[in-house]
C-alpha cells in the first residue's frame, strides 16, 4: 500500500480536487452542446466562458499539486508515475476548453438527423471520465476496486469509440456539402478524443497498479 505521510496526504486531497475540476469542466462542456443543440445560441458563449475558466482552475491545480510532489511527496520511482497520471487527466479537461472554442467560434449547422447522437455522444465521454475519476480515488485506497474500474473505463470509452464511428458514417450519408461534414466530422473527434483520453490515463492507472502490486 501507499505510504501516506503528511505531504502523501497533501498530495492525494489535491488529486482528488483536480479530478472534481476536471468533471465540472466536462460537464459545462455537455451543458454547452446541449444548449447549442437546442440552438440557444445567446447562450453559449457565456457557457464557453465557464468552460474555459474551469479549465484553466483545473490547470491552477494541477501546477499546485505538482509543485508540491517536486518538493519530496512519494518515493521518486512512483512520483514520476503520478505526475505523468495527473498531466494526462490535466489533458481532457485541454481538449473540452477546444470543443468548447470550436463550437463558438465556428458555430456549424447540425443536422437535426445528428443532434441526438451528438447529446448521447457527450454523455458517453463525460461517463468515461466518470469512471476514470473513480479509479484514480481508488487507486490510492483499494487497489481491487481500482482495477475494476479501470475495465469500467475501457468499457465505457469502447461504446463511445462504436458510437462515434457510426455518426460518421450517418454523417457523410446526408447531403450537406462537404465542407460542413468536415466541420462537424472535426467536433464529433474531438468529443470521442475526451473519452480516448480518458482511456489513456486510465493505461497509466494500470500501470501504477501493477507496480504497487509488485
Amino acid at each position: 500500500m501507499w505510504f501516506i505521510g503528511k505531504k502523501e496526504g497533501k498530495v492525494i486531497e489535491n488529486f482528488k480536487r483536480h479530478l472534481k475540476a476536471v468533471e465540472k469542466t466536462l460537464e459545462k462542456l455537455e451543458d454547452m452542446v446541449n444548449l447549442y443543440l437546442d440552438e440557444r445560441c445567446d447562450e453559449v458563449d457565456d457557457v464557453a466562458d465557464e468552460v474555459i475558466s474551469l479549465e484553466t482552475e483545473a490547470d491552477r491545480i494541477r501546477r499546485e499539486t505538482e509543485t508540491m510532489m517536486y518538493s519530496g511527496a512519494f518515493l521518486p520511482n512512483f512520483r514520476g508515475d503520478l505526475l505523468g497520471l495527473i498531466e494526462s487527466i490535466d489533458k481532457i479537461a485541454n481538449k473540452a476548453e477546444m470543443v468548447a472554442k470550436v463550437l463558438s467560434f465556428q458555430r456549424p449547422l447540425i443536422p437535426d438527423d445528428l443532434k441526438s447522437d451528438m447529446r448521447k455522444q457527450v454523455r458517453l465521454s463525460v461517463d468515461t471520465y466518470k469512471a476514470l475519476r473513480s479509479s484514480v480515488e481508488e487507486m490510492f485506497e483499494d487497489m481491487e476496486k481500482a482495477s475494476k474500474l479501470v475495465e469500467e473505463v475501457e468499457k465505457k470509452e469502447h461504446e463511445e469509440d462504436i458510437h462515434e464511428w457510426n455518426m460518421l458514417k450517418k454523417l457523410f450519408k446526408l447531403d450537406i456539402s462537404r465542407a460542413l461534414k468536415l466541420e462537424i466530422k472535426e467536433i464529433i473527434t474531438a468529443i470521442g478524443d475526451l473519452a480516448d483520453l480518458a482511456e489513456d490515463a486510465s493505461d497509466r492507472v494500470e500501470i501504477i497498479i501493477l507496480k504497487r502490486r509488485v
